[in-house]
């Protein structure tokens, strides 16, 4: 039997809460936000890979983390919460996000992941900052029958998707 034929592929953990937690949270949003934020450029992504082992290893397993999952996850998160915009062009608030640090690590029964995110929510007219918070996160995936670069990148999303659950938090507490 091929070793290929003993895996089954790695299913990265959800970077955005459910249905019915957002449900639960939208009652508790600030009237003056709901609605009100667009999102902005994400600056920042994961490190490129450097010699031609480990780009071609990247190019294999995909085992980088850019920024379209974290700016697609933000987006989904902020319309599960009722707060994004619709058209984003007529938001008071934009969020910006930059990805400050992304890590991951392998170990033989699992992958830990870290990351560090600034969010920024500022009044788009006005240019007040309403909220900035630098959250560090870690993430972890257990034992995953996949190799060592799928599980380091399900390690990051997790620490990705962990930052995301703060941010809500923290925005739905918010008061304007």
């Amino acid at each position: 039997v091929p070793l290929a034929a003993c895996v089954s592929p790695v299913r990265s953990p959800p970077l955005v809460m459910g249905e019915r937690e957002a449900l639960q949270w939208r009652s508790f949003i600030d009237d003056k936000l709901r609605g009100q934020v667009a999102v902005g450029p994400i600056k920042g992504s994961d490190p490129e890979a450097v010699g031609y082992l480990q780009k071609t290893l990247d190019w294999v397993w995909r085992s980088r983390t850019g920024d379209k999952p974290l700016g697609d996850a933000l987006e989904d998160q902020l319309r599960l919460l009722r707060l994004l915009a619709n058209p984003a062009a007529q938001a008071r608030y934009q969020l910006e996000v930059e990805l400050l640090s992304l890590d991951g690590a392998p170990y033989p029964l699992g992958s830990e992941g870290a990351a560090e995110v600034l969010y920024r929510l500022s009044e788009r007219d006005a240019g007040r900052v309403v909220y900035e918070r630098r959250i560090r996160s870690q993430g972890d995936v257990g034992l995953l029958p996949s190799l060592g670069p799928a599980r380091v990148r399900a390690a990051k999303e997790s620490a990705l998707a962990r930052s995301l659950g703060t941010l809500a938090r923290d925005l739905v507490t918010l008061r304007l």
